[in-house]
């Protein structure tokens, strides 16, 4: 069957506005797109291993739907997705590899949401002589982009504590690194230069007062994905390409 060039080029504007809005996920995979949640973990007794999950609480949007209660997902049955932005924090350059005062895209908050946060409230605190320590240990991102967790102070102008950076790890507090102490939770502040999908591999250990000392590796998926005001001008843009392409068939 014969294509016309105006089919050929709404094709080809729908298929790279699908690719923009929606970055490749299995069909399986649910969104978490707002609402308090946590990378969380628990304990394998019997495998003598850390089983982390994403823990979401009461009110979490999945899949475009509040949770009416706090549910969890398996590493891979779900991505944590963000459209937020602000301005980069003073501080942070060196950290996320774009000068201060740069658009990048953030999640970690209320205002930026999801408000993505770290917690270890399902290990019990006499069962570990020692914090649990969560390192990123690999990471894999689109082209180009850098990915920084870190938090500001109250008035969110300024960074105080630098935790991951894929720009450079030297450059955060612990090289990559940060402790918890059993039974706890925390919220850093995530940043990101461009859209795509962040995996992230994070490794849990710690020292079991039965098991000694205990190790595991996961990895989670945050994608970035555009504002609904630049998906408008996307759209805006499509419609002109359209218009464009039907004027040019009609005139030859």
């Amino acid at each position: 069957m014969k294509t016309t060039p105006k089919k050929s080029i709404l094709a080809g504007a729908a298929l790279l506005a699908a690719v923009l809005v929606f970055p490749n996920q299995s069909d399986a995979q649910a969104i978490y797109s707002s609402g308090h949640g946590d990378i969380g973990a628990a304990y394998d007794s019997s495998n003598q291993q850390f089983e982390p999950h994403w823990h979401l609480h009461t009110g979490a949007v999945v899949n475009g739907t509040p949770l009416l209660a706090d549910d969890e997902y398996a590493p891979v049955d779900l991505n944590a997705r963000t459209q937020a932005t602000r301005t980069s924090p003073t501080g942070l350059a060196s950290t996320i590899g774009v000068s201060d005062g740069t658009l990048i895209y953030a999640a970690g908050s209320s205002l930026h949401q999801p408000n993505l946060g770290f917690g270890v409230e399902e290990l019990a605190p006499g069962d570990w002589t020692t914090p649990i320590t969560l390192t990123l240990t690999n990471w894999t991102l689109p082209s180009g982009a850098k990915f920084a967790l870190y938090r500001t102070n109250l008035a969110g102008t300024s960074v105080v504590d630098r935790i991951f950076s894929t720009h450079s790890p030297s450059s955060t507090d612990f090289s990559n690194s940060f402790t918890m102490t059993p039974g706890d939770h925390i919220h850093f502040q995530w940043g990101f230069t461009q859209m795509g999908n962040y995996t992230l591999e994070l490794t849990w250990s710690g020292n079991h007062t039965v098991d000694g000392a205990i190790s595991t590796t996961e990895s989670f998926t945050v994608q970035v994905v555009p504002e609904p005001s630049t998906i408008a001008l996307l759209v805006i843009a499509l419609g002109a390409v359209a218009l464009y392409a039907r004027r040019r068939q009609r005139a030859s």
